[in-house]
């Protein structure tokens, strides 16, 4: 039994390498331009998800700012806050 788990291992691995090496060049730069994109990829939508955090969090600090009774002291509100930081909203 414990020479069976040994040999599996053996061909196991002798498979993946011969699998590897018979990748050609162009074949390597494909699966190294793949793995590039995806991680660019998942840094731009990290990225974009902690900008739309930031706007939220602007959007709710403004929100809790206005008053309820007067809705054109908010209207006016938001507009020096876009005014003072057009980049962050």
């Amino acid at each position: 039994m414990r020479m069976d788990k040994y040999t599996n291992a053996t061909y196991g691995s002798a498979g993946l390498t011969a699998f590897f090496a018979s990748l050609t060049l162009y074949e390597w730069g494909f699966i190294i331009g793949m793995a590039f994109s995806m991680a660019l990829g998942i840094m731009t939508y990290m990225m974009n998800r902690h900008e739309q955090k930031k706007r939220t969090a602007l959007f709710q600090h403004l929100v809790n700012r206005a008053e309820s009774a007067n809705p054109s002291a908010a209207a006016t509100l938001a507009a020096q806050i876009m005014s003072k930081a057009p980049k962050d909203i």
